[in-house]
């Protein structure tokens, strides 16, 4: 990344009868950046990607593309390449051809290329299938190739690997970022799912409540989330909101940044619940219940009126013999959120 801009969005006002989504939006992507766009189904990220790729026209304001207005300019003249959940194919062409045509429109000859990108991605048993004959993870697969092939700058992405078996999901997400890495493209991806928003992106924007609520590297839009409903976007499962009514605290924390061990109880036992020491939070509790799910163990304790939950990735062996229902346990987080 060179830090030049790549899309800008400009004081852009746009909305539905009874519904405005954006006021006044002013957000940036570099060049040569992979930017996550996260928000839950509503949130208007899926409008956020049409107007930038003039599928949508904003009311107001400006979109500018490798530094030039953009804002009327016809889709086909922005280019960009956006992949979609739906997965735009030309149906009546197979799927060889479909990569064939693509690759023309681009101008590049690169045959290599095309059997490289088939090859890892999964595409070279069906490449004589015409897309109604395709599953519809094999389409978002097509629909990505394509637009690997297209020679575009700047790729728009919007849940392309929705319909993906889970176990297909992360290696297709490496292959998307080692081939943006590879070629410096520009490239705005949009998802509900937060792990996935982390494992991919340099940058990640938060969208809610009619407009982006925060912008920044995934870490610190993770660790330093400025309202509540930052914090609870990001991270599985989401984080959990106490309240000491003893100090009258409000804090947050995610059920995997609290540790566990087994407590002798203690004299602040007489009293269980939370304590406050700088920078940590302290609690004393009853485990209530404990479940195994998949490699990482959820342990519900009972702290004062609290029913918290911790989760524990590879709990240690020790870890997992010591820890009963029923058994006094102490927990502890160096990473609880506190929101002015």
């Amino acid at each position: 990344m060179d830090g030049s801009l790549s899309v800008e969005l400009r004081e852009v006002c746009f909305g539905y009868p009874g519904t405005r989504l954006f006021e006044g939006l002013n957000w940036q992507v570099l060049a040569g950046e992979f930017h996550a766009v996260l928000g839950a189904s509503g949130s208007g990220k899926t409008t956020l990607l049409r107007i930038i790729a003039g599928l949508e026209y904003p009311q107001s304001g400006s979109v500018w593309i490798d530094q030039g207005d953009v804002t009327r300019s016809a889709s086909h003249l922005r280019g960009v390449a956006m992949v979609s959940q739906s997965a735009w194919t030309y149906d009546h062409l197979s799927v060889a051809d479909n990569l064939r045509f693509a690759q023309r429109l681009s101008g590049q000859c690169d045959s290599g290329l095309q059997e490289e990108l088939v090859g890892q991605f999964e595409l070279d048993k069906v490449l004589g299938q015409k897309p109604g004959e395709l599953s519809g993870g094999q389409l978002q697969r097509l629909a990505i190739v394509r637009a690997l092939l297209s020679g575009r700058r700047i790729l728009l992405m919007d849940e392309p690997l929705s319909h993906l078996q889970e176990s297909l999901r992360s290696p297709i997400r490496g292959l998307i970022r080692s081939w943006q890495q590879q070629r410096g493209l520009t490239c705005i991806y949009v998802t509900h799912d937060s792990q996935e928003a982390c494992e991919l992106s340099d940058t990640v924007s938060l969208v809610a409540q009619g407009g982006i609520l925060q912008t920044g590297a995934s870490a610190e839009v993770y660790r330093r989330p400025r309202t509540r409903v930052a914090a609870e976007l990001m991270g599985r499962p989401s984080v959990q909101w106490f309240e000491d009514f003893q100090e009258g605290k409000r804090f947050g924390v995610r059920p995997a940044d609290w540790s566990l061990m087994v407590a002798n109880p203690p004299n602040s036992m007489d009293r269980p619940g939370f304590s406050f020491i700088p920078g940590q939070v302290l609690g004393f509790g009853i485990v209530v219940s404990i479940r195994q799910v998949e490699s990482s163990r959820w342990i519900e304790v009972q702290v004062a009126q609290s029913r918290v939950l911790v989760v524990e990735s590879r709990p240690s062996r020790i870890a997992r013999d010591q820890v009963e229902v029923g058994q006094t346990v102490q927990i502890l987080t160096e990473e609880a959120i506190w929101l002015s």
